[in-house]
């Protein structure tokens, strides 16, 4: 089946700008993708059922707990919907939306270039489900920062929460094995590496891409 034209554009104008940088397709869809191994900033150009044209979402998604599927860990929608008009308006506003994606994407990259910086970034960030993900995500990057006493506070708040669904139960489970790990940080960062790679499987990323960061 043949792309419509606006799809035809979006995919044109993000591989010009993209490449250089590092930032693949996904598939043959309209996500791309900067991967630096322990999390990934997805790129979306969201369609909208019965309408041509596309709105953009950019954000982090991090590798450190199990799951095969994608989310917004930090980050969002960040333009309103561009309808499709015609070949020259809506590549002239693709354009502007692909660079404006490629800024947000460069920030998050930089925001995260080394575990100090990502924690004061994921210290400073309101989380959706903030008491029990937010929670998560501060406890690694404490523990890959060496910090093992802030990162068992931090598990320690996760389980003073109720767990009444699976996934709470999976998830308390979880902290619970990481929380043993803290007693050796090395173990703890081996542990935390293992639950990426695994991640990294599920989700179809490249085994290959391998980041020393800790």
């Amino acid at each position: 089946m043949a792309l419509p034209e606006h799809s035809k554009i979006i995919n044109k104008v993000a591989r010009g700008i993209f490449k250089e940088y590092g930032i693949e397709r996904k598939g043959q869809s309209r996500t791309w993708m900067d991967d630096q191994y322990w999390f990934t900033t997805i790129i979306e150009f969201q369609p909208f059922k019965d309408r041509q044209g596309t709105s953009l979402n950019v954000g982090i998604n991090f590798h450190w707990y199990e799951k095969e599927y994608f989310s917004f860990d930090i980050g969002n929608r960040e333009s309103d919907f561009i309808d499709f008009r015609n070949e020259q308006q809506f590549k002239s506003e693709i354009e502007s939306l692909v660079e404006k994606a490629l800024k947000r994407t460069l920030e998050f990259r930089n925001s995260m270039m080394d575990l100090k910086n990502a924690e004061k970034n994921i210290m400073n960030h309101e989380f959706a489900s903030d008491n029990l993900w937010g929670n998560y995500h501060r406890a690694v990057i404490c523990g890959l920062n060496n910090e093992p006493k802030k990162s068992n506070e931090f598990f320690d708040q996760i389980l003073r929460n109720e767990f009444e669904y699976d996934w709470q139960k999976e998830l308390k489970e979880k902290v619970e094995k990481l929380k043993s790990y803290l007693k050796n940080i090395t173990e703890f960062k081996d542990k935390v590496d293992e639950t990426i790679k695994i991640t990294r499987t599920k989700k179809k990323l490249r085994a290959t891409l391998k980041k020393n960061v800790w």
